[in-house]
């Protein structure tokens, strides 16, 4: 047997002190470790804390910053549709006329007064056919004289014996309220070249074709062809204002 088990059977101080010491030392080894273990724990704690609350703070943040974004985006938006609302456009128009714009100008800058003339140009169509009426292609025209050639056509406007202003692309537009009975009339077609040599433009002679005049009796330059009125007298109201738009 050991001197030292030997002194502890024997109940000496010396062997009494050697086992406390064991024993503490022990106790340390033992107890050191999970009082480390919940001052881990708690760290890890406060630091989710302090993330989380840091992302409460980011999310705040960034919530105020897209409001501040996209609430004038809104607002925006809002006063185009009140825009188009009052200029009675759809919004399916408007966008694909920006649409075309942007295409065409390839990321160019589009000045006011570009923008202003496009706008016009763009209207011009509609506004002449409401005015008007339908307007007729040089294909249409051809079916409607009974299937003739392009050449026929061309004679025909050549000869003044047809109305086809040309559009702000060039193509030929001939409305339909020259033709009767599949054929043109021919009063008001004489008509209408008359009041074109005065005129800004064969479109203002087209209108001129649609509007009431007090010199016919209250009636259209087509009205009164269409019914079989004067034509002398037709004639002479467009040479008056044929001179009177030439000043």
């Amino acid at each position: 047997m050991s001197a030292c088990r030997r002194n502890a059977c024997h109940g000496t101080p010396d062997a009494a002190l050697d086992v406390l010491a064991v024993s503490r030392q022990r106790s340390t080894i033992d107890v050191m470790p999970v009082k480390d273990h919940g001052r881990g724990l708690e760290s890890l704690r406060e630091i989710e804390a302090a993330v989380a609350e840091a992302v409460r703070e980011a999310e705040s943040g960034l919530e105020r910053r897209i409001e501040e974004i996209v609430k004038p985006l809104l607002e925006e938006i809002r006063r185009m549709r009140d825009v188009i609302a009052n200029f009675e456009v759809s919004e399916d128009a408007v966008v694909a006329f920006l649409q075309t714009i942007s295409e065409l100008l390839g990321g160019k800058p589009l000045t006011v007064k570009d923008a202003r003339r496009a706008g016009m140009i763009a209207a011009a169509g509609t506004t002449w056919r409401n005015e008007l009426g339908p307007l007729l292609t040089s294909a249409d025209v051809r079916t409607l004289l009974g299937d003739v050639s392009r050449q026929r056509v061309d004679e025909l406007l050549r000869a003044r014996r047809l109305i086809g202003p040309q559009d702000s692309a060039g193509r030929r537009q001939f409305p339909l309220f020259q033709f009767e009975g599949g054929q043109p009339l021919g009063a008001l077609v004489s008509a209408f070249w008359t009041v074109a040599d005065g005129a800004l433009s064969e479109w203002t002679a087209a209108s001129w074709c649609v509007a009431p005049d007090e010199a016919l009796e209250g009636m259209s330059p087509v009205e009164w062809a269409r019914v079989g009125k004067n034509q002398e007298h037709l004639l002479a109201v467009a040479r008056h204002d044929s001179a009177r738009l030439a000043r």
